[in-house]
């Protein structure tokens, strides 16, 4: 177990640094509004605000398009998930996964109490790793607590975009270790068939990008140059493989939407 990672995020909320860089990227760099009395609190992650702004700018693109009640936490705590739960997991150890998810509970409900306290409705989460740690624990909050894909669909009526792309869902075997709640993937597809002009090849969501026998089944099945992704991890293995085999653009789901209505 990590504890000098545990430490941190009792101190900042990150497990990494002190939590200063997310919030200049969030806040200074797209202009998240932070700490403000809003219907939905959006918890980004704690690495991904660093690692793909874009993203989140599009995300906020969006909401400020659709006129959508938001906010984001300055201090955010981290659930655990990369420096307790996943390794746990990948060492097979049950006792330490158990262990990463009691913590992440402690961490997980100080960002409830934070929102409730915004009077918020609603917890938004962006980052696929801690949807699965969230959602063990939306029965012990009066908020609601959706995915940035059912937030998206809520209040998107459609768009249009002129492309062909393949669809990459994600496999979710790690999630599957972390809780027992399913998962519901139809609000991205709704999502998709929501935008005019958009030609979608459906991947196989139960190859898993990590796994490279399953990987290179899903990079022989790709007919086009443009990815989309719902599952951040996936985006960065799908990333990290194919940025040297070509003109490949990888997109998360909320820049193909903020595109569709621009």
């Amino acid at each position: 177990m990590d504890y000098k990672a545990i430490e941190n995020i009792k101190n900042y909320g990150s497990y990494k640094d002190t939590g200063e860089r997310r919030v200049r990227v969030l806040r200074d760099d797209i202009g998240y509004r932070m700490d403000e009395k809003a219907d939905y609190v959006v918890i980004g992650g704690c690495l991904l605000p660093e690692g793909m702004p874009h993203a989140f700018k599009a995300l906020k693109a969006i909401m400020e398009k659709l006129k959508i009640d938001y906010t984001m936490l300055s201090t955010e705590y981290c659930c655990g998930w990369v420096p307790l739960g996943q390794p746990a997991v990948m060492a097979k150890n049950e006792e330490e996964i158990t262990k990463a998810r009691e913590i992440g509970r402690e961490f997980i409900m100080r960002n409830f109490r934070q929102a409730e306290e915004l009077e918020a409705e609603s917890i938004v989460l962006f980052c696929a790793a801690c949807e699965p740690n969230y959602s063990n624990y939306r029965h012990e909050t009066s908020l609601e607590i959706i995915s940035y894909i059912d937030l998206i669909d809520r209040y998107f009526d459609g768009g249009k975009v002129n492309m062909e792309a393949d669809y990459y869902a994600g496999c979710y075997r790690f999630r599957r270790k972390i809780t027992n709640e399913p998962l519901d993937l139809e609000p991205a597809k709704r999502v998709l068939n929501k935008i005019e002009g958009l030609k979608i090849n459906y991947l196989d969501s139960n190859l898993c990008c990590y796994i490279p026998p399953h990987l290179g089944k899903v990079i022989n099945s790709l007919k086009t140059r443009n990815i989309i992704n719902i599952c951040s991890g996936c985006y960065n293995q799908l990333n990290n493989v194919l940025k040297d085999k070509g003109d490949f653009q990888i997109k998360m789901l909320p820049e193909i939407v903020a595109a569709s209505i621009e």
